[in-house]
């Protein structure tokens, strides 16, 4: 396997052991990738309990649908598409139903500037109006400060492409930024 790492050889071999029933194996993979999985959903809701469901069946599908994985080196590009479609599903169920936010009740705490309570929450209210795709996007490359070429490779698409993506998606945010200023 030229060009491949350690790390990814023995990654594929924890997968292929898991897809066969190993629990430790399966155990091992999630702990390494419990944190990053939690961060990324986290920051595309917006809602940690969300989130956490988001986790939750995330890798409860990963354990049920593991021995469908045709090649075990994909484990993070697959990982991360059902961490995308299960976002998507949230935040498809929340646009149909209407939501009360408790922090809009609460008056913060301020000594009169409420510029950053103000920008904070128009961002958060910008990045809510993208896709799934362009939040993943956005948070695995500047949340998780993953590399052009490594989010390329997690995510099985050219490099030019995820470079396009990225573009598109800042821009998104950015305009939607300009539309809640």
């Amino acid at each position: 396997m030229r060009g491949t790492s350690l790390a990814a050889v023995a990654d594929a071999d924890l997968v292929e052991r898991a897809a066969n029933g190993d629990v430790a194996a399966f155990e091992s993979l999630v702990a390494t990738r419990l944190n990053r999985v939690h961060r990324t959903a986290s920051a595309m809701l917006g809602n940690p309990a969300d989130a956490h469901d988001v986790v939750q069946d995330v890798f409860v599908a990963a354990w049920r649908r593991l021995p469908t994985l045709r090649d075990h080196r994909r484990f993070d590009a697959w990982l991360n598409t059902a961490i995308v479609n299960r976002s998507r599903d949230v935040l498809r169920r929340r646009r149909r139903s209407r939501q009360l936010s408790l922090d809009a009740t609460v008056e913060p705490w301020t000594d009169g500037d409420t510029t950053q309570v103000d920008d904070r929450s128009a961002l958060a209210a910008a990045f809510e109006s993208l896709s799934a795709e362009q939040r993943h996007i956005l948070v695995m490359h500047h949340l998780h400060r993953v590399a052009v070429v490594e989010l390329a490779a997690e995510l099985a698409i050219p490099e030019g492409t995820l470079k396009w993506r990225l573009h598109a998606a800042r821009a998104a945010l950015h305009r939607a930024l300009e539309r809640e200023r």
